[in-house]
């Protein structure tokens, strides 16, 4: 079984998903609606969050833990690389390096002297996280919210979106998913796991290579 930490590690990897394409804002606006105080919904969100992409993104994750004294704070960045491969690397405090392909998912540590491979059949709440992602990503909120009860809040120049899995397997792993943002942008993903852990990624400004 998976630790807490290794968990949320890969929730956030599979959170990326959607992180990756929302560095800028869209260029379409018009596409997404002009009204800049009025109600957005999980749609409007979702096709924001698609319009523009970037092939890599810094990022900086905090994770709260019973496990730890104090909050874990790594800083990285996450690659995509179409169709579907998605890589988290961490570059500080330590070296380390998540990478999902297909259904295969891929854990490197140079501290730990570790690299090992896992499917993601292996373990059904993860394999939605990919598929619902996945739906994110390529702007299918229908596909999402198959997934995740969804809960939305704010308009379109401030935004939380709440994501709770309808399936056993994933509430068994994740409370809710709390994703919050101003039109295309991402600033915050909470994740609230369902051992009481907690992680927080933002995007660290800066160019990533």
């Amino acid at each position: 079984m998976m630790c807490g930490i290794v968990r949320i590690s890969l929730f956030f990897l599979f959170s990326g998903l959607l992180l990756v394409g929302t560095v800028a804002a869209p260029e379409n606006a018009s596409a997404l609606g002009d009204d800049v105080t009025g109600a957005w919904t999980v749609e409007q969100v979702v096709a924001s969050l698609k319009e523009e992409r970037e092939p890599a993104v810094p990022f900086e994750e905090a994770t709260h833990s019973s496990l730890l004294s104090a909050p874990l704070i790594v800083r990285g960045i996450l690659r995509f690389t179409p169709p579907s491969r998605l890589e988290k690397e961490v570059l500080e405090p330590y070296h380390e390096r998540y990478v999902v392909e297909g259904d295969l998912v891929t854990f490197e540590s140079e501290r730990k002297r570790l690299k090992k491979s896992i499917s993601l059949g292996d373990y059904p709440g993860l394999h939605g996280f990919v598929e619902a992602f996945r739906a994110g990503f390529t702007g299918d909120a229908g596909r999402l919210m198959q997934s995740y009860d969804t809960v939305i809040e704010g308009t379109r120049l401030k935004w939380t979106l709440v994501l709770r899995p309808r399936d056993p397997a994933g509430r068994s792993m994740v409370e809710d998913l709390v994703f919050s943002g101003s039109e295309g942008r991402i600033s915050s993903i909470v994740i609230h796991a369902a051992d009481g852990d907690r992680s927080v990624m933002t995007l660290r400004r800066g160019a990533a290579k």
